[in-house]
């Protein structure tokens, strides 16, 4: 029985076909490997959102919202009633201030009034004095010429 001769290209062939194979079989792979990858990723994606808006919507996380919410209105109120006392006391000094100077200006006129008053009085001293003086000396005067003179002394 004679064998039967194989074309020479059908080797060649074959040895492309299993190349080929490969190469499909690889290209499916990493096709696989990257649609894995890709779900792999979307699932950790939705889990963490899941996550995420499952602690968002809960109860504790409403709290603590609510809880920082309170926190800042307090602040905002003790920040306001901080305010109006300022100015209330800014409003108080400005009317201490105010009355002091009216004070001082009262003063300063009662103290120009009495150095007035001191010195008129100084002024009628030093006159009444100067007439006393006067007096004194016309007196002295008189009794000298009473003395002295030549008719009235026999």
């Amino acid at each position: 029985m004679a064998l039967p001769t194989l074309p020479s290209y059908w080797c060649s062939r074959r040895l492309l076909d299993q190349q080929m194979a490969r190469q499909r079989h690889r290209e499916q792979e990493a096709r696989l490997r990257q649609q894995w990858d890709q779900n792999s990723r979307y699932f950790r994606m939705s889990d963490i959102c899941s996550f995420k808006q499952a602690e968002w919507s809960s109860k504790t996380s409403y709290q603590r919202s609510m809880y920082a919410y309170q926190r800042e209105k307090l602040k905002e109120e003790k920040r306001k009633q901080l305010e109006g006392r300022r100015d209330r006391l800014r409003q108080l000094l400005l009317e201490e201030q105010d009355l002091l100077a009216r004070e001082l200006e009262a003063l300063r006129l009662s103290m120009d009034l009495r150095e007035g008053r001191i010195r008129e009085r100084h002024g009628n001293l030093k006159s009444a004095r100067e007439e006393q003086r006067k007096l004194i000396a016309e007196q002295l005067l008189y009794e000298h010429w009473k003395k002295n003179h030549p008719r009235l002394r026999e």
